[in-house]
């Protein structure tokens, strides 16, 4: 199974089905799911020359999680990125998979995508168009073929039109959701419809030696260690907008009233685009957690998951960190002007006593 033909395939039907996402998703989120999808499997299509192919599935699989979750804005970055890492535990040590092993694969990374947007099938996500084909690919497990996952897929996506959306942006707008496909589960859709393409091409038309890439790779030495607490808690600001977050950062350093550290992660692609990247998050915090414990605040919800992921891809710092629910501009103002403590959890509730916001 050789990863880079499928991913230039995925692309390629993404590319083609960019405008139809972003206006599918204008209909009932920002209109933007289209772009932030296919930049991201275009970042993967970058990073192909450092793919293994039938060596290592697993290091593969994960280097398509690591660019899902720094390219793609929103929640879909988190969401597809925990997609993959899942695939690429279950499917460690493969090197010819059929239909089964991916089927095994796609309940663990269900699972944990439920987990991690807390959602599950019949919520109008990308979640109604992935678990329908979990069975579809049970039925002939001893191949490797995606056609009927491919129907399964669309039939799951087609079916989110007449469904209330109660997760993400969409359930914002109520009863108006109805009516309106969901952009995530018509992007599986999609994906699926491109694999099951691959198992009709010719063996000429499957070549993709001529794949070129930069090398890039964000699994880099851990150049931060954990020293005792002996300083102020760090602050750490996470939002979707650059811009955002430098006038944020520099009205609130006028209310510090202490020394400690304050920072922000925000946007991606250097601030070009909107969306927070898990990787960046994750190098700030052991930056900010060296000798001091860390309180995130953050804009949005996709941001919150995205510190969520950072933290799961660092165990050994999460007793380090707590994470603020309040407004982002009461709570950041609250949280440099009361900053007297080494304790986050103390901070924390301060922060939430006076700026909580159910978000």
């Amino acid at each position: 199974m050789k990863i880079t033909q499928y991913i230039k395939v995925i692309t390629d039907n993404l590319v083609l089905n960019e405008d139809n996402l972003n206006k599918l998703d204008a209909s009932i989120g920002d209109g933007d799911h289209g772009s932030n999808i296919v930049r991201g499997f275009q970042a993967i299509l970058s990073q192909v020359s450092n793919f293994t192919n039938e060596s290592l599935i697993e290091k593969d699989l994960m280097i398509c999680a690591q660019q899902l979750m720094s390219k793609v804005g929103g929640s879909s970055g988190p969401i597809l990125g925990t997609a993959f890492m899942a695939l690429a535990t279950v499917l460690k040590g493969k090197t010819k998979i059929v239909n089964e092993d991916l089927a095994n694969a796609l309940e663990t990374a269900y699972t944990r995508m439920c987990q991690l947007g807390k959602s599950k099938i019949g919520e109008k996500t990308m979640l109604d168009a992935l678990y329908p084909t979990i069975a579809a690919l049970k039925t002939t497990p001893e191949i490797l073929d995606f056609t009927k996952a491919a129907v399964a897929a669309k039939d799951g996506a087609e079916a989110t039109i007449k469904m209330l959306a109660t997760k993400g942006r969409a359930s914002y707008l109520g009863e108006r959701s109805i009516g309106h496909m969901d952009p995530g589960a018509c992007s599986v859709a999609i994906i699926f419809s491109a694999l099951a393409k691959i198992n009709q091409m010719t063996p000429e038309e499957n070549k993709n030696d001529s794949l070129k890439s930069e090398v890039h790779n964000q699994n880099e030495t851990n150049k931060y260690s954990l020293l005792p607490i002996t300083k102020n808690v760090s602050i750490l600001m996470i939002s979707h907008s650059l811009a955002l977050a430098k006038a944020m950062w520099e009205f609130a350093n006028e209310m510090k009233t202490a020394d400690f550290a304050f920072a922000y992660v925000a946007g991606i692609e250097q601030g070009k685009s909107f969306g927070t990247n898990p990787y960046e998050i994750k190098e700030t915090i052991q930056k900010l957690a060296t000798d001091a414990e860390v309180l995130i605040i953050y804009d949005l919800g996709s941001s919150k998951m995205n510190a969520e992921m950072a933290i799961n891809l660092i165990p050994e710092y999460a007793t380090r960190i707590k994470i603020a629910n309040c407004a982002f501009l009461e709570g950041i103002m609250i949280a440099v002007s009361s900053n007297n403590t080494n304790s986050a959890k103390e901070l924390c509730e301060i922060v939430e006593s006076q700026a909580k916001i159910n978000k």
